[in-house]
């Protein structure tokens, strides 16, 4: 289940990302054990040995704070995994530009120690370091090694010990979970390892399609990079797979892939598709049905993922980036509507989840060209020319219709 295929290069040269070739000179360069240098060595995660990909994916489920993190496993990535196996980050390379997603993944000692010697790399070589994601515990981390830390959304968690769903708040999760069943859908867990190989197959299909239905209207027609997994049925390591039926009609009528954190004391439900002409309702009867299986597991805590562009205006840090949050304000508003933040917002909101900041933590600032290397980098150019126009058309509408 940890294993599969793919082709790295072909994949990272169409994104247009570059990464460092294991047998040139800077590969060579190879400093000891925890050195600065070392820290440039980032590999295709497809090239890793049996061995260090196990390290790699147990540091992920171990020290994964954010509901990316557990992408790391994804064998079209780079990454760096240290030597000793200490460490692990998802990373993209692009020009003298570093993107890393999901955090560092290690004890919190050692993620200070990179933190710090990712600064001196940045000062001894000219390279631009961003992380995306970071949690609120880890922003202190930043903050006392001088790098700049810029509010990017609100991370979505639900205390499951405490989760009744009873009372007027979560009137609207029950209504949608009781229409659900007197419609007839039910919820199951699905395993490749409880299921032949012709059925896992036509479950794989049935996924694919569900998921190209959903994102067929949509103004990016398939998954973006980085930020967001890929369907990958046959990848899916520890993350667990979730489906919705209609056993009556013999259909799958939508599926949540959850992602673990924390040593699997917390899940993230970080990709959830739906059929357009299924049951309104599928994917939050699907959502409750697991949230109450985990909590009948001991599970935690879960994630619905970060918001986005939520109240970004309202932090002041110690070393914010004046440019970066003046430009996630112009974003939501300028283009709010294509993306459906709002909409986005609210959907998550109505689950009444604790929200906690989560931010970009840059070194040495934050630049223009960082924000074109990072759209670049997460495949926001690639957009769908078509539902594009639509989607702008149906916001000039909806802007008369309110008289704006």
């Amino acid at each position: 289940m940890l294993s599969c295929n793919h082709n790295e290069s072909e994949s990272l040269e169409s994104a247009g990302l570059t990464m460092p070739k294991l047998n040139d000179q800077s590969s060579a360069a190879i400093g000891g054990a925890g050195s600065v240098d070392e820290l440039l060595q980032f590999r295709p995660v497809d090239s890793l040995s049996p061995e260090e990909f196990a390290a790699l994916e147990e540091l992920a489920f171990t020290h994964g704070q954010t509901p990316d993190s557990y992408l790391i496993v994804e064998r079209q990535r780079l990454c760096y995994l240290a030597p000793d196996h200490s460490a692990a980050m998802s990373v993209s390379e692009f020009g003298p530009f570093i993107h890393i997603f999901g955090g560092i993944l290690a004890p919190v000692e050692r993620r200070k120690q990179i933190i710090i010697q990712l600064g001196e790399l940045a000062r001894k070589t000219g390279r631009f370091v961003n992380f995306y994601s970071i949690v609120e515990s880890d922003r202190p981390l930043f903050e006392e090694a001088g790098w700049q830390v810029t509010k990017m959304g609100e991370d979505t968690s639900l205390k499951l010990e405490s989760l009744s769903w009873s009372g007027k708040p979560y009137e609207w999760v029950r209504r949608q979970f009781n229409f659900c069943q007197r419609m007839g859908l039910s919820c199951r867990e699905v395993s490749r390892e409880t299921m032949d190989e012709e059925s896992w197959k036509s479950l794989s299909e049935v996924l694919v399609e569900i998921q190209r239905e959903d994102l067929r209207d949509r103004i990016y027609s398939k998954e973006m990079r980085f930020l967001v997994g890929k369907l990958q049925p046959e990848c899916l390591g520890r993350r667990r797979l979730f489906i919705a039926e209609d056993k009556g009609q013999k259909r799958v009528e939508a599926f949540v892939i959850a992602n673990p954190m924390r040593g699997g004391t917390c899940w993230a439900f970080e990709m959830y598709r739906k059929r357009k002409d299924g049951p309104r309702g599928a994917i939050p009867f699907l959502i409750k049905w697991i949230i109450d299986m985990l909590k009948a597991e001991g599970v935690e805590e879960v994630s619905l993922c970060i918001l986005l562009w939520k109240d970004t205006h309202a932090f002041k840090g110690k070393r914010t980036s004046l440019l970066l949050g003046w430009g996630l304000l112009a974003t939501y508003h300028l283009f709010g509507s294509l993306y459906s933040i709002k909409g986005i917002i609210h959907f998550k909101t109505r689950f009444r989840p604790e929200l906690s900041n989560c931010y970009v933590c840059a070194t040495p600032k934050v630049t223009l060209q960082s924000f074109r290397s990072f759209f670049r980098t997460i495949g926001a150019f690639t957009l769908n020319s078509r539902n594009l126009v639509r989607t702008l058309g149906n916001c000039l509408i909806g802007r008369k219709r309110e008289g704006v």
